[in-house]
């Protein structure tokens, strides 16, 4: 062998023990039950919170009118919110909360109009 093929290989072995080495070792432990259900499950405090947000939400005239205007109806409406369970009307009402106020745009939309107004320039 050439020695510049023995340097390659050295180096090759010694960058394999060094990143098995540096690797973080894994560890498990067993979770019980009720320490789950503790960490996943929303209070009641949260949950009437959650509630109270989908329930303003809903009671909106725009987002009614936007409902009847789908085909669903008040009543067909309320029946399916009481049917949601608390971790949907959770993620509902995160959803309410982290929506944009009054088309608030961000970064790509900006870039995209500003492509497009350079290119309607550029064609004129």
């Amino acid at each position: 062998m050439f020695p510049s093929q023995i340097s390659r290989q050295i180096l090759v072995a010694t960058l394999g023990v060094s990143l098995m080495a540096a690797a973080p070792g894994a560890r498990a432990e067993l979770i019980g039950t009720q320490q789950l259900t503790e960490s996943t499950a929303p209070d009641s405090a949260t949950f009437a919170k959650d509630r109270a947000t989908l329930d303003s939400f809903m009671a909106r005239a725009d987002v009614q009118a936007k409902l009847e205007q789908m085909g669903l109806s008040q009543e067909v409406t309320q029946q399916r919110l009481a049917a949601l369970s608390d971790a949907e009307v959770a993620q509902l009402a995160n959803r309410i909360n982290s929506m944009p106020a009054a088309g608030a745009l961000g970064f790509q939309e900006m870039v995209i109009i500003l492509l497009v107004a350079i290119l309607v320039v550029l064609a004129l």
